[in-house]
């Protein structure tokens, strides 16, 4: 009976220790492949994978992408992008060529898209991918795997093109092209290159020529800088660390960017302030990690819209507060709806604009500053009041109102089309 019981116990810790091992290499291997882990990080320093977020579109098939793929969306992928007087993530590319370039033992699976601007400002994009295949081949001896290039050109938004398509080349063997940049007083060329003489068997076989896949003239400017969004979790005086938003192409490096302010920094940035960091684009892999800063900007997204409901049937109360001032520390008035109620949509998720204030998703001065900038671009019609300089933003679908009257009111009024400073009846 004993004997049985041993033999059990030494059983499970057998199929404990194979099921523990097995479970190790999965989570490894999806460590190494950014992949979600489904056991554990097994003490690895990993952030797991981002959540979709639907402003980011750098894993999006090229086929899925936005019809309106802007410039800033571009640099936002970390695209190499190449417009008429600059370029940028010439970084990006220069990483792309050192994963996949030269010796074969020593090339990563990458893959890079690059925009190419036309004079007319439509966007022609090329993805280039080398993938690693699981059939092997005997290179001095040893086996190697089998490599390929995959190049997907679509030129559908160009409005001058002759056949808007999506073309796919799939057949560029690794074993005989290599990425390369040529330099030159003209131009500037990626081309995909032979890097072996082919000896074909008829003249029914194949021809495998050289790829070209963009060129840039030679005086362009070159803009390595890259951005993201995130929240400050630690602020000295010295330094600040952030934790990126998820989504953000650089939080599949780390999930906290520590960034230098300078000895004789004066800014202060509370804890839980959303910032946009724009930096050289280089990412010291340390932990946390670590970046250059070109720019601190106080600003959750670039992307929001205000969206006002009528109240269906009236009631008699015209004016809701939608935040108290003494409910947040951020605000030294309140904020009131009328005639209707607020939501807000933030990067393609819509909530109430109570709770996007509350929850640190947008403030309101970032609405105000977006307002203005409206009306600078007469986007919006507006007006200022002579009762100490209130301020009037009509949108299409709703008004808002930012008071500042001699008696001291500060507060916002976001409501219906045809509201105006007098149905508010301020004091």
């Amino acid at each position: 009976m004993n004997k049985k019981i041993l033999t059990i116990i030494i059983s499970t810790i057998l199929i404990f220790v194979i099921a523990l091992g097995i479970l190790y290499i999965i989570d490894n291997n999806n460590m190494k492949n950014n992949k979600h882990v489904i056991f554990s990080t097994w003490g690895k320093k990993y952030a797991t994978p981002d959540k979709k977020d639907p402003s980011n579109t750098t894993n999006i098939e090229l086929e899925n992408l936005p019809k309106e793929y802007s410039l800033e969306q571009a640099v936002k992928d970390e695209c190499f992008i190449i417009t008429n007087s600059k370029i940028y993530n010439k970084n990006r590319l220069e990483e792309f060529i050192q994963n996949t370039g030269g010796n074969t033992e020593n090339r990563k699976e990458d893959t890079i898209r690059i925009v190419e601007y036309t004079r007319e400002g439509d966007p022609i994009i090329t993805e280039v991918s080398f993938k690693i295949k699981d059939e092997t081949y005997i290179l001095s001896g040893k086996p190697v795997n089998k490599t390929t290039y995959i190049v997907k050109r679509d030129n559908t938004r160009d409005t001058f093109a002759e056949e808007p398509k999506i073309t796919v080349d799939e057949d560029i063997p690794g074993e005989i092209y290599t990425i390369s940049l040529q330099e030159s007083n003209k131009e500037t060329k990626l081309s995909i290159e032979l890097t072996a003489e082919i000896q074909y068997v008829d003249s029914n076989s194949k021809i495998y020529d050289p790829i070209n896949i963009c060129s840039y003239l030679p005086n362009v400017e070159i803009s390595n800088s890259s951005y993201f969004y995130g929240k400050v979790i630690e602020a000295k005086q010295n330094y600040i660390l952030v934790e990126p938003n998820e989504g953000e192409q650089i939080r599949k490096t780390a999930d906290k960017i520590s960034i230098g302010l300078g000895e004789y920094n004066d800014a202060l940035y509370e804890i839980g302030t959303n910032v946009k960091v724009t930096y050289t684009g280089y990412v010291m892999e340390s932990y946390p990690a670590k970046v250059d800063a070109i720019k601190i900007e106080l600003k959750s997204t670039e992307n929001f819209e205000i969206r006002f409901y009528d109240k269906h049937p009236q009631t008699g109360t015209k004016i809701n507060k939608i935040l108290d001032k003494s409910e947040t520390n951020k605000y030294d008035y309140n904020i009131y709806s009328y005639e209707g109620s607020i939501n807000i949509l933030i990067n393609g998720e819509e909530m109430s604009l109570r709770n996007a204030l509350l929850e640190n998703k947008i403030t309101m001065d970032e609405i105000i500053v977006k307002a203005n900038k409206d009306l600078s671009d007469k986007k919006i019609t507006g007006d200022t009041y002579k009762d100490g300089g209130s301020q009037v933003y009509e949108y299409e679908n709703y008004t808002l109102i930012k008071c500042h009257t001699l008696a001291g009111n500060r507060d916002v009024y976001i409501g219906a089309k045809n509201m105006s400073i007098n149905d508010l009846k301020l004091k």
